[in-house]
């Protein structure tokens, strides 16, 4: 493992080039790439995995899709076993949900969500729920780093857009918060 100021261990990725290969790949006019980087293969799609590509555990999205061949087994579980939040109740059919004014706190890298600090314990937040600036909403696990979620705003929960477990995308909307008055 390197410190600041040493170079990266041979072979090894880091979560910046990740993120810049996905964002490279974002920006791009392609619909679907695969990299080998150290070993280590990334296949995205913009309309799903790309050919080939072995989709993640949970259904793909129609945003772009990364997939790591043979990822490490994992020893922590967060949040595994604590069930999928339930996403808010549809809004009256042909009423969409009202984000007027709404602030969006976004994944901060691409990775699994995970809406609680370790499986079997309550979620960092639901629906309803009013929460401070810089508040841990949820966690996005990166290559068994922990990155948590925070609240760009003091305010209340007004949707989670994610389900547990879902991988998703960098600076992807996770949570709608409508921002406290004053």
């Amino acid at each position: 493992m390197s410190t600041i100021g040493e170079p990266p261990v041979p072979g090894s990725v880091l979560l910046r080039e990740v993120q810049e290969i996905l964002r490279t790949f974002r920006d791009s006019q392609w619909t679907g790439m695969t990299v080998n980087v150290h070993g280590m293969r990334i296949a995205v799609g913009k309309h799903g995995p790309p050919a080939g590509a072995r989709p993640p555990a949970a259904e793909a999205t129609p945003a772009a899709t990364a997939v790591a061949e043979q990822p490490a087994p994992r020893t922590a579980e967060p949040a595994a076993q604590v069930p999928a939040q339930p996403t808010p109740p549809a809004p009256a059919s042909g009423v969409e949900l009202d984000l007027t004014g709404c602030v969006a706190a976004t994944s901060p890298a691409v990775g699994a969500f995970w809406v609680a600090p370790a499986p079997g314990q309550p979620p960092f937040v639901q629906v309803g729920d009013v929460v401070e600036k810089d508040q841990q909403l949820a966690i996005v696990e990166v290559m068994k780093l922990m990155n948590p979620v925070l609240a760009p705003v003091a305010g209340t929960i007004v949707q989670v857009c994610a389900a547990n477990s879902e991988f998703v995308e960098f600076d992807q909307p996770l949570f709608w918060i409508r921002p406290n008055d004053g």
